[in-house]
C-alpha cells in the first residue's frame, strides 16, 4: 500500500520528533553541559549531580521558550484570520507601533 508523505500524522510525527530533539538539546546544553542520562533521572525525580540544574534553571527556561513560540504562530494566525489576509504583518493593524511605544516608556 502507498502512503502519500503529506499524510498529517506523518508530518505530525515528525514534527514531535523534532520538539523533543530540541528539548533535548536545550536542557543539556549551556555553561554546564548535562547527559541525557542525567536530564532523564533529574526529570524523573531522581538527585543527582544536575537534578537541581536540570529542573530549576533549564526547564523553566525551556518550557517558556516553547509557550512563548507558541504563543507568539497563535498571534501571527490570528492576525491572519482578522485581516483575511494570508500576508498580514504586524504593520497593518499598529500592532508594531504600539510596541515601539511600549518599549520606549519601558
Amino acid at each position: 500500500m502507498y502512503k502519500d508523505p503529506n499524510h498529517p500524522f506523518l508530518l505530525l510525527g515528525a514534527l514531535v520528533l523534532l520538539s523533543l530533539l530540541s528539548l533535548a538539546i536545550s536542557l543539556s546544553t549551556g555553561s554546564i553541559p548535562v547527559s541525557l542520562a542525567d536530564i532523564a533521572w533529574a526529570l524523573v525525580g531522581v538527585e543527582n549531580d544536575h537534578s537541581t540544574l536540570v529542573r530549576e534553571l533549564r526547564l523553566p527556561r525551556t518550557i517558556s521558550a516553547y509557550v512563548t513560540g507558541g504563543l507568539l504562530a497563535m498571534a501571527g494566525s490570528l492576525m491572519q484570520v482578522l485581516v483575511r489576509n494570508p500576508l498580514a504583518d504586524p504593520y497593518i493593524l499598529g500592532v508594531s507601533g504600539g510596541a515601539s511605544v511600549a518599549a520606549l516608556l519601558a
